[in-house]
């Protein structure tokens, strides 16, 4: 997917006045994201086939922003034509964390590491006691699924609803391993916690804006939000097959538990749990996204791994 200029210039049009500057932000694996001026007010476009993440933009921005946790204000969505869908936002002049701090560079920035767990920390104190479910959310904040588990056997992104049976039947996806390691994660759902916190799901990286003196500009794009275990957050900003030195964001974040005395219950367990899940779900959507070279690396860890 990807719009040129010029159409996107006659879009903007229709529902703003003085549009000028259209300039590219980023491409995501769903989206195209360029910002643009309506007269002198700077505003974000995003455009996807899946509304349902804007909806989720929407509810982050109604319930969560706050002056400790900013969420940019979403302006409006809608239909960008018959296939695809918009959302206008403000613009926040912010850096993405990961052009600031790398994760590799992070036992020399532990500060600015610091700064960024605490806002992580932040989004799992949000209230859930009128939130129903677990996983990921639809538009009104509630998960999806009945239970944690649930959500983990599914291996679900509404984005791609192909089974991961139908892709071992006709496509690479190794069925045997993937099969395998769904029941070898299955042993350790006893060790998972029963109360659920609020997940951004995707967080850190270009999702995460900073300021040139290193605070928090605002946290953005809530498509993939959920509610479940706070480790799992984790375990996506330190993707296991990649080869790290010295300390993660992991270490980082139980170091912080146990200086304040915070009992981790069954850390290990429930991290063996979700570094399956999360290379399940990825050799899944390489597959999906014909990303064999992505996939190969990924299958490869996880039999060497786990």
């Amino acid at each position: 997917m990807h719009f040129d200029t010029n159409t996107i210039q006659e879009f903007l049009e229709t529902k703003y006045n003085y549009v000028h500057d259209v300039e590219p932000v980023a491409d995501g694996w769903w989206s195209q994201a360029p910002t643009f001026f309506s007269g002198e007010e700077k505003l974000v476009l995003r455009i996807n086939q899946h509304p349902v993440d804007f909806q989720k933009d929407i509810f982050a921005w109604e319930h969560f922003n706050s002056a400790d946790l900013r969420v940019p204000e979403i302006k409006s969505t809608g239909n960008f034509n018959q296939d695809y869908f918009y959302c206008v936002s403000e613009f926040v002049d912010g850096i993405p964390s990961d052009r600031v701090l790398a994760a590799d560079q992070l036992p020399l920035h532990l500060p600015l590491a610091d700064t960024i767990l605490n806002q992580l920390d932040l989004i799992h104190r949000l209230p859930t006691n009128q939130l129903q479910g677990w996983g990921y959310t639809g538009a009104n904040g509630n998960g999806l699924f009945e239970s944690w588990e649930a959500f983990l056997l599914s291996i679900h992104n509404s984005k791609y609803p192909v089974s991961w049976q139908e892709l071992a039947g006709n496509t690479w996806l190794n069925g045997p391993l993937f099969e395998k390691l769904l029941d070898k994660m299955k042993t350790w759902f006893p060790f998972l916690p029963k109360e659920k916190q609020v997940l951004h799901g995707d967080y850190g990286f270009d999702n995460l804006l900073l300021t040139p003196d290193g605070k928090v500009a605002a946290v953005i794009d809530w498509a993939e939000m959920m509610l479940g275990d706070p480790l799992y957050d984790l375990v996506h900003m330190c993707e296991p097959w990649i080869q790290r030195s010295g300390i993660t964001y992991i270490d980082l974040w139980k170091k912080r538990k146990e200086e304040k005395r915070n009992e981790i219950l069954n850390f290990d367990e429930r991290l063996q749990c979700y570094n399956i899940h999360y290379t399940l779900f990825h050799m899944h959507i390489h597959t999906v996204r014909r990303e064999e070279k992505e996939y190969r690396e990924v299958e490869r860890w996880a039999i060497e791994n786990l």
